[in-house]
């Protein structure tokens, strides 16, 4: 996830459209809420992002986002028998965090493995240096947020990891583009109902990202191992302009990362809400969705991810 996408996923800032006929509406100041994005993951530590909430129609620098950011918060994940009180990074602090920390970190901004973190002024919250708190397959995991007097709670659970079972390519459909391949995989999914899914793609030393939609479930195939095409994710925020003809294919050349993450309902209904509703904007015909929350006093998301990364190899 971009810092940018991250941002604007969250407020869901709408785009201009320009119309024939300049249209006055007055619409109500927003109440003031926080929102909430956190992750814990297997192996890896949790991290949680406070922002505040924006106007639908207000001005957005993404060159000043030091002041969306909550800061001061008092932050406590917890299981059945260990918990961790989070601690505050700037990015100036960030490079000081564990290696291994700041690559997972890395891969939940959407920066490249190798980056310096000379990123926009951002806070987060994650475990102090001495802690090895990390998130464990099948455990629960409660969130509890303080600030300026408010109480914000949430739980979610880091279902079972499910990989891919095989990865390979196809060529694309024109010899045009005999350079690109398509990336497809098998999954066997779990002989239980009710299993969500969300994928994360990496070429290379590249930073993952993510397709839209980016979460799907087992109603069409619960039990059954199933083939699923693989595209490139790619930040659906970036100013490049979009080829049909090549979006989500991959260079024949690239090494293929895929992190496949199992993660439960609530989780899944966040993701499907807010990307249909990213889907509709500046869409005259779309229907308003409402973004699902598990944040009970706020909004926003506190999910778990059981998580196998698969790679594919060029073949020389």
């Amino acid at each position: 996830m971009s810092i940018r996408s991250f941002l604007l996923s969250i407020f869901i800032i709408i785009l201009t459209v320009s119309c024939e006929k300049e249209i006055s509406v007055n619409l109500p100041t927003p109440k003031d809420q926080i929102v909430v994005e956190g992750y814990i993951e297997n192996d890896v530590p949790p991290y949680v992002f406070l922002t505040k909430n924006s106007s639908y129609f207000s001005d957005f620098d993404v060159n000043d986002l030091d002041k969306y950011f909550v800061k001061g918060a008092k932050i406590i994940v917890s299981n059945d028998t260990d918990s961790v009180e989070l601690v505050e990074y700037s990015s100036d602090l960030i490079n000081f965090l564990p290696e291994e920390e700041k690559i997972a970190l890395a891969q939940f901004l959407g920066l490249p493995l190798d980056s310096s973190f000379n990123v926009p002024k951002i806070s987060v919250y994650t475990v102090p240096l001495e802690s090895h708190f990390v998130g464990e397959i099948g455990k629960t995991y409660n969130l509890r947020i303080e600030i300026d007097g408010k109480i914000l709670t949430a739980i979610t659970t880091i279902p079972n990891a499910v990989g891919f079972s095989k990865l390979w390519t196809e060529p694309h459909p024109s010899p045009k583009y005999d350079s690109l391949v398509q990336l497809k995989g098998l999954i066997k999914d779990p002989d239980t109902i009710g299993n969500f899914y969300r994928y994360f793609t990496r070429r290379n030393s590249e930073a993952f990202t993510k397709n839209y939609p980016s979460v799907l479930d087992d109603l069409m195939g619960n039990g059954k191992e199933f083939e699923t095409q693989v595209p490139l994710g790619v930040n659906r925020f970036s100013d490049e302009e979009i080829d049909f003809n090549t979006f989500g294919f991959w260079n024949k050349k690239d090494t293929c990362y895929v992190k496949l993450s199992m993660i439960d309902r609530v989780h899944y209904e966040f993701w499907r809400t807010l990307e249909n509703e990213l889907s509709n904007q500046g869409s005259p015909f779309g229907s308003y969705t409402r973004v699902r929350s598990n944040i009970k006093g706020g909004a926003g998301i506190w999910g778990g991810y059981g998580s196998v990364t698969s790679v594919y190899y060029p073949k020389e």
